[in-house]
């Protein structure tokens, strides 16, 4: 009985989050405007979010979105950020430092300009994340489990070219590698130089930065001595980011092999908290027809700029 009602739980939550994406596609766009302010973080811990109205060789004037104007001494500044917000009911949404990714599968929002994260999958996909110019963004990271020797630990690389967004729509794509190392060297015991395997995607998505919804498919391929091999069936994957409140958003992923059903194929929920430079995502990965409780999923990012 309790596995049933974790079934009907784990159901619920994604068509839940479906359903919130597809109402932030055709509604929540239009209801609320994307505005871009400063940030100014003071050597005192004080942090001040607004417009700079006015600036003197001493301070800066700042009019708060309450519209208060504070004057704000150059020297105690500790560092001046623009970000971008949005506002719902008189409330200030802060970006989400992940718009560029759901769980594990990408958006086609870019991470932007000089702008980079850390993040941790599951504790075990450590990874470096960043963005050269407004359209390419770059991943490095590895797969590490405990008592793995470092010379066997599997190197991941990705890159994603974002394009110029077209109304609220984006498209983006890319491709990840992971090098195995025991694909190092052949049978015969000759070098087969840097052999591994990975996915290329082209990704669609509609929304805006804080709620948005993605479709992708993704070609699962192996290179070894300098030959590629493509999957000829593609990996479809639907995900979702869902903005509750300026601290709280629901995240999800469906992956759908080309030979697998819908009750076979993962589904991944999850609740994304967002701080200022933090967010984590606590959930689950399920199957429908899998025996047992969902795989528990807990991922860090920490954004750095």
């Amino acid at each position: 009985m309790d596995i049933i009602k974790i079934k009907k739980i784990t159901l619920l939550l994604f068509l839940c989050c479906c359903a919130f994406a597809q109402q932030t596609v055709s509604s929540q766009t239009e209801k609320r405007d994307s505005l871009t302010t400063v940030e100014i973080s003071m050597y005192d811990g004080n942090i001040f979010l607004g417009d700079i109205i006015a600036e003197t060789e001493s301070e800066y004037t700042l009019r708060t979105k309450s519209g208060i104007e504070i004057q704000i001494p150059k020297s105690r500044v500790k560092e001046i950020v623009e970000m971008t917000i949005t506002e719902v009911k008189g409330e200030v949404y802060r970006p989400d430092p992940n718009k560029s990714m759901y769980l594990f599968a990408p958006s086609a929002f870019p991470i932007e300009h000089d702008k980079s994260y850390c993040r941790d999958f599951c504790l075990f996909f450590p990874s470096y994340n960043r963005g050269f110019t407004n359209n390419i963004s770059l991943q490095a990271g590895a797969f590490v489990f405990p008592g793995m020797p470092i010379e066997e630990i599997p190197i991941v690389a990705s890159g994603k070219i974002s394009l110029p967004a077209v109304g609220k729509y984006r498209f983006a794509t890319g491709i990840m590698f992971i090098k195995w190392p025991d694909w190092g060297s052949s049978e015969d015991g000759d070098d087969g130089g840097i052999n591994g395997s990975g996915f290329a995607f082209a990704t669609a998505t509609t929304g805006d930065r804080f709620s948005h919804l993605s479709a992708s498919l993704g070609w699962g391929y192996s290179y070894q001595n300098n030959t590629w091999d493509f999957s000829s069936d593609p990996i479809f994957v639907l995900g979702g980011n869902y903005r509750m409140t300026t601290n709280l958003a629901l995240v999800f992923e469906f992956w759908k092999p080309s030979e697998a059903g819908i009750t076979e194929s993962p589904i991944m929920t999850a609740v994304r908290f967002i701080g200022r430079k933090i967010s984590v995502d606590l959930g689950g990965l399920y199957i429908l027809d899998m025996e047992g409780i969902p795989m528990p999923l807990l991922n860090f990012t920490y954004h750095m700029d």
